[in-house]
C-alpha cells in the first residue's frame, strides 16, 4: 500500500509538467485565423478568434466587440467552427463528474447527458438550472433490478471555488437481479455527499465527504473522496479519484486508488482507467486487487 501511495505522489509532478507544457503550447499571443464559437455560463455566445488561452483566462477577438477578455470559469464550451483538423484540441465537456463521483460543477442548463459504465450501467443527467441537475442510473439490461435517482445542487462562492451537495437513492431488487420470477424484494438506501471543488472546468481538485442514510438516520461510516482533473494535452485529460472509508468496522483500513485518462472529443468522451481497492484487516486474504474501468460520455442535442 505504501508503494502505491508513493507512486501516485510521484505522478503528480509529472502531471503538473505535462499541464504546463500543454498550456505553453496553447497560450497563444496571436490569432491562428480559425473561428471559434464560445458559450458562456450566462448563455451568451461569442464568435471569434482565440488570441490567448490558458488555465486562467481566454482573450477572444470578435468583429462586433473587439477583443474580449474572459475568465476560464466563465466559459462552458469552446468549439471550432467548420471541419475539425487533426491537430484541433477539445475541452473536457463533462466537468460535472470525474468518473464515478460528482464534482461541484453543474451540468449545462437544459442539456441532457448520457453515460455508460462498462456496458452494464447507464446514466442520464439533465441540467434544470445553472446550479441544479437531476439524474438516474440503472442496470442496462434489467433497469428495475438496480437503479439510482440522484440530484445535485452547486453554488460558486468565488471565481475558483464551488460548493455542492449531491443526494442519491439506490434501489436493488434482489429477485429481479437474479432473474427469478415475481416482483422481488426491493432494498433501498440513501447517500448524501458534500463537495468542494477548486479550479476551473478543465483543471480542478475536488474534496468530498459522504454518509449513507438508513431509516432516516446517518450512518457512522463516512466516505472521504479526493480527486483531481488535469488537462494534459489538447485531446486528453488525466483523472484520479480516490476514496477512504472511515469507521469501517472489522477492517483496519479500506480505500480505493484510481488513475486514468479521458479522450476528449467534440461532443463525447471515452474514459479508460484502473481502480485499486485496498482492504487491510486480520480476516482479509487479498488486501489489494486491480479493477479495469471504461466508460463513455455523450452530450445529447446541439
Amino acid at each position: 500500500m505504501k508503494h502505491l501511495f508513493m507512486l501516485l505522489l510521484a505522478l503528480l509532478p509529472l502531471l503538473a509538467t505535462a499541464q504546463d507544457d500543454y498550456y505553453q503550447k496553447t497560450n497563444k499571443s496571436t490569432s491562428t485565423g480559425q473561428t471559434y464559437s464560445i458559450l458562456l455560463k450566462d448563455g451568451t455566445r461569442l464568435r471569434g478568434q482565440i488570441v490567448k488561452q490558458d488555465s486562467v483566462e481566454a482573450v477572444i477577438r470578435t468583429k462586433e466587440l473587439g477583443e474580449v477578455r474572459l475568465k476560464a470559469d466563465q466559459i462552458v464550451r469552446i468549439e471550432q467552427e467548420g471541419s475539425q483538423t487533426d491537430g484541433a484540441g477539445f475541452p473536457n465537456q463533462f466537468p460535472q463528474t470525474m468518473r464515478l463521483v460528482p464534482t461541484a460543477f453543474s451540468a449545462e442548463k437544459n442539456r441532457l447527458y448520457y453515460r455508460n459504465y462498462l456496458v452494464y450501467f447507464s446514466q442520464f443527467e439533465y441540467g434544470i438550472t445553472d446550479n441544479w441537475s437531476v439524474g438516474t442510473t440503472f442496470f442496462t439490461f434489467i433497469p428495475t433490478a438496480i437503479f439510482n435517482f440522484s440530484t445535485k445542487l452547486s453554488l460558486p462562492v468565488s471565481d475558483r471555488v464551488r460548493l455542492g451537495v449531491s443526494a442519491q437513492y439506490l434501489g436493488v431488487r434482489l429477485n429481479g437481479l437474479l432473474g427469478n420470477s415475481g416482483p422481488g424484494t426491493l432494498e433501498g438506501a440513501g447517500y448524501i455527499q458534500g463537495i468542494v471543488t477548486t479550479g476551473d472546468r478543465q483543471n480542478n481538485t475536488s474534496y468530498g465527504l459522504g454518509w449513507s442514510l438508513s431509516n432516516g438516520e446517518l450512518s457512522r461510516n463516512v466516505v472521504g473522496s479526493f480527486g483531481l482533473v488535469r488537462k494534459v494535452s489538447p485531446k486528453l485529460s488525466f483523472i484520479s479519484e480516490n476514496f477512504v472509508l472511515f469507521g469501517s468496522g472489522g477492517v483496519d483500513f479500506a480505500g480505493i486508488l484510481s488513475g486514468g485518462i479521458r479522450f476528449d472529443r467534440r461532443r463525447h468522451a471515452f474514459d479508460l482507467a484502473a481502480y485499486v481497492p485496498l482492504v487491510i484487516g486480520r480476516n482479509v486474504s487479498t488486501p489489494i486487487t486491480f479493477i479495469p474501468y471504461a466508460s463513455y460520455h455523450v452530450r445529447i442535442g446541439k
